[in-house]
């Protein structure tokens, strides 16, 4: 019987909790330390996450002065009680802060991949995770740098890495925060190179989160047999607002 998974998409902006434009300035201890409402926050994103099969989360701090000297990703997975996860840390900034990506799922994970995403500035990567479940499945979690060049550049960096022959024919399916729009020239490049379009598009703005005017938040899949069922989610937790959207799995193994 066909089942059908969900996935998210979130830069979490490391729990720092903007929702206005003048708190970049009011809430700019929150980028230098550890606070009790960041970490209250922390859980609150924690359960709101617990509703998806498969979570692809941007911006995590995973040790910083600013977290705590501890890794956001676990109070978010004991939150939000995925028994599986995968982390990884792209740039640090001295003892402050430290910046990362994660993968949170309630489907097995075979085998997880730290990408480095090449660029003028350091600091960019890709998680790419294999799910353990048919049809056979590849989810690349991705920050991605603000430049169209260095855009371009990673996009084909990684659609190399997805058509590499060990993953054949598995389903492949990018979430993240892309920092561009879903028919910037670096996407439409992506998409000639793998096959995979933006499940995301016009309507779905997801930055500023209280007032959004741009898409910079996308799933793209090479998955084009159904609708999607692709939202824009109202969470006030980050200066970004997540996306999500779902898929069909003949056999999901937890």
């Amino acid at each position: 019987m066909s089942e059908k998974f969900s996935v998210l998409s979130y830069n979490i902006q490391a729990g720092i909790g903007t929702q206005r434009a003048h708190h970049y300035v009011t809430r700019a201890h929150n980028q230098l330390m550890s606070t009790k409402v960041k970490e209250r926050r922390l859980r609150s994103i924690g359960k709101f996450i617990s509703e998806y099969d498969v979570v692809c989360l941007q911006e995590v701090d995973p040790g910083g002065r600013r977290a705590g000297f501890s890794n956001q990703g676990d109070v978010l997975r004991q939150a939000s009680q995925h028994p599986h996860h995968v982390f990884q840390e792209n740039r640090s900034v001295r003892a402050i802060s430290r910046h990362g990506n994660a993968i949170l799922s309630r489907v097995a994970i075979k085998n997880c991949e730290d990408l480095k995403l090449p660029g003028r500035i350091g600091g960019r990567g890709a998680l790419v995770v294999e799910l353990d479940m048919e049809p056979a499945t590849v989810v690349a979690c991705v920050h991605l740098s603000l430049g169209l060049e260095d855009q371009t550049e990673q996009l084909a960096f990684l659609a190399k890495h997805l058509n590499l022959p060990r993953y054949g024919r598995a389903r492949t399916i990018v979430c993240g925060d892309l920092n561009c729009s879903a028919n910037s020239a670096p996407i439409k490049h992506f998409s000639t190179l793998t096959g995979s379009r933006p499940l995301t598009g016009g309507p779905h703005k997801t930055y500023p989160s209280w007032a959004p005017r741009l898409g910079l938040d996308h799933i793209l899949s090479d998955d084009h047999a159904h609708k999607h069922g692709v939202e824009v989610e109202d969470a006030g937790f980050s200066d970004h607002l997540p996306v999500s959207a779902k898929f069909r799995a003949s056999i999901l193994r937890p």
